[in-house]
């Protein structure tokens, strides 16, 4: 699998390409938007088909170019069920933010544990991990996995926000994430990519007596 991405938006968040080199069918994680005319250039040089679009979870830095790329590239665009309310009020959260208007993109269905994203040869485990959305996703193949922002190097996603939950999010990363091979290259919504070996061994909030870091 080719992994490419594109840093994007006022939130430096990381917009992923994910292609299978043998077929070039490709798939897109979280649009962040703002710079769409980027990866549509990339896609095109590299004579890739996009198949689907996904979103980790739905905050409108990870799905503010979903619209667009759903509707140029005819490609159908998936959001866990429990994370679509965040796609309502986008007008307002846009002037909040001072962000041009986003427009709602069509939910083809969900995406939850169990179901499994295939592109070419290239196939991917959906895990959920809730705590930073109610909905939050993270899509597992063996040596890669793209977690959105449920961790980050040395960090963990905010659960300050509506639908955040700390214990929640913790929980989640220590029962699903914590056991991947160590040598698991983690792929962040924002920031550098880590592995799960130096998040289990370093991360202060994911050690014992974590709640003195929220």
């Amino acid at each position: 699998m080719e992994i490419h991405f594109f840093t994007v938006g006022p939130f430096q968040e990381h917009t992923y390409i994910l292609s299978d080199p043998d077929t070039a069918s490709a798939i897109i994680v979280d649009p962040g938007g703002f710079e769409n005319e980027k990866v549509l250039a990339y896609l095109k040089e590299r004579d890739l088909k996009v198949k689907s679009i996904y979103s980790t979870h739905g905050h409108i830095d990870h799905i503010a170019g979903a619209y667009d790329l759903q509707k140029t590239l005819e490609a159908p665009y998936y959001l866990n069920k429990n994370d679509e309310y965040l796609l309502e009020n986008l007008e307002t959260i846009c002037q909040y933010f001072g962000f041009p208007n986003v427009t709602r993109p069509t939910v083809a269905g969900t995406i939850q544990a169990g179901t499994d994203i295939s592109f070419g040869a290239q196939t991917l485990e959906v895990i959920e991990t809730p705590g930073h959305t109610p909905g939050g996703v993270c899509f597992y193949t063996p040596g890669d996995v793209f977690v959105g922002d449920t961790l980050f190097y040395g960090s963990v996603g905010r659960t300050d926000l509506p639908g955040g939950n700390t214990e929640t999010l913790i929980s989640a990363i220590q029962s699903k994430l914590l056991i991947l091979p160590g040598q698991t290259r983690v792929h962040c919504g924002h920031g550098p990519k880590t592995t799960i070996q130096r998040e289990k061994d370093r991360n202060p909030f994911l050690a014992k007596g974590h709640r003195q870091y929220f």
